[in-house]
């Protein structure tokens, strides 16, 4: 790394910096090489700064929430990745059913909350990891419900030379499938959320039942990124890679799960190079058999 990083980060940065990290240590597949830079910003001002500072230095910068339904590849990431994990964690009540919360607030942290205040909109999540940041970008679902339906809106910072930062309603985002899309370069930094008061007895009862149904068909103890792909529509992605014969099979460490089609699993010391081809592999099968195209819903980043 150039002595400019280091001057840079000891004069302006608050947060934690470091080098040549490897991305395994940040992503549930436990898969990916290093990234040249990873900041931790504590607050706006923080992220701000590392957004001028890319742009002068004209080093790519990527956004990292919580490294679930990600995969990094073998070469890892160049530039800066920013860990949002340490400094936007706050959770503020707004009110009785609506709370702001910050970008780096674990999943898991904000469904049991609302579930201890009796509040329902989010026991679809109650098996979701990651970071909120990161399930508003993903719209991530299941069971029925989605982040869209429960968010009122998000803030970002976007711009810069000059700083920006605005609100956006939940039409502006426009959430879909697995996806929003929001203004190029932009970072959120809050979410708000609506949701309702309900007998927390049925909210428990209903996160249990869910809870139950991961567990039935995910690939529990093995490190993965949850569904590798999209159902395409009125159809079940996991049911057609089984039905061309996939299930388990496996390149190196890396293994179409037995237990759900849809999973691609990390026996130990797989390479993103073994799961792309099993993805490549999957794509390819179902389209030959079935003439139905395949849409990853993970995300994929990095050099080979």
């Amino acid at each position: 790394m150039s002595l400019q990083y280091s001057l840079f980060f000891i004069h302006r940065f608050k947060g934690k910096v470091l080098f040549n990290v490897p991305m395994r240590d940040y992503t549930s597949f436990r898969i990916g090489g290093p990234c040249d830079v990873m900041a931790f910003p504590q607050d706006e001002g923080d992220l701000h700064d590392l957004l001028q500072f890319a742009e002068a230095k004209d080093f790519p910068l990527f956004v990292l929430g919580g490294g679930t339904n990600l995969l990094v590849r073998d070469g890892g990431i160049r530039g800066i990745v920013v860990n949002m994990a340490e400094g936007f964690g706050d959770m503020r009540w707004e009110d009785e059913t609506k709370v702001v919360c910050g970008a780096g607030v674990g999943m898991r942290s904000l469904v049991m909350e609302c579930a201890d205040r009796g509040l329902t909109g989010l026991e679809f999540a109650c098996g979701i990891p990651g970071s909120v940041g990161g399930a508003v970008v993903m719209n991530a679902g299941a069971y029925g419900g989605e982040m869209k339906d429960v968010v009122e809106g998000v803030e970002v910072v976007w711009g810069r030379r000059k700083r920006f930062r605005g609100f956006l309603s939940r039409r502006e985002i426009n959430f879909s499938y697995r996806r929003t899309e929001l203004p190029k370069g932009s970072v959120i930094v809050n979410v708000h959320i609506r949701l309702k008061k309900a007998d927390p007895g049925e909210i428990r009862k209903r996160m249990r039942e869910y809870g139950e149904r991961r567990r039935a068909t995910s690939a529990v103890g093995f490190p993965g990124a949850g569904s590798i792909f999209k159902n395409p529509e009125g159809m079940n992605a996991g049911r057609l890679i089984e039905e061309v014969g996939l299930k388990g099979k496996r390149y190196g460490d890396a293994q179409i799960s037995d237990v759900h089609a849809n999973y691609i699993v990390n026996l130990g010391r797989a390479k993103a190079k073994d799961v792309l081809g099993l993805m490549a592999l999957a794509r390819d099968m179902v389209y030959r058999i079935k003439g139905v195209v395949l849409e990853p819903e993970i995300r994929v980043v990095g050099e080979d």
